[in-house]
């Protein structure tokens, strides 16, 4: 499997904290992705998910008010038939439970924080890969 282009795709970043937002947002545009949208909470973000429908969504799991599980869950209810969004959770928690909740809701992968731009574009490359 080759690597795949982010040059015409678009990207949204969930996150409350501004600063790894930042972080984020700088790596997406390194990896050269044509759309870097951004949101500082999960009830912004899912306004700007079903406006703008990006090809993929990197989101933190723990923010006020709506966190990254309650978004994940409005958009998979939202999301029409045959059109996913891959979501990509980061976070400082990978327990059990929350673990677990997030891949019942329909996430499709987690990174640990702090990012970086090699963790990033390899699960990128995973989640964003043509379904078969």
């Amino acid at each position: 499997m080759g690597a795949i282009s982010f040059n015409f795709r678009s990207s949204l970043v969930i996150e409350d904290q501004s600063f790894i937002r930042g972080v984020v947002v700088r790596i997406l545009r390194q990896l050269d992705f044509g759309t870097v949208m951004e949101a500082e909470d999960g009830s912004s973000g899912l306004n700007v998910a079903m406006e703008r429908r990006p090809d993929v969504i990197i989101a933190d799991i723990d923010m006020a008010p709506v966190d990254g599980l309650t978004f994940l869950q409005h958009l998979r209810e939202r999301e029409t038939q045959g059109h996913h969004i891959p979501v990509v959770f980061l976070t400082n928690r990978a327990d059990k439970v929350t673990v677990l909740k997030a891949r019942d809701l329909g996430v499709d992968a987690f990174i640990a924080k702090p990012v970086t731009l090699v963790n990033l574009r390899e699960k990128l490359q995973v989640v964003m890969a043509p379904r078969r």
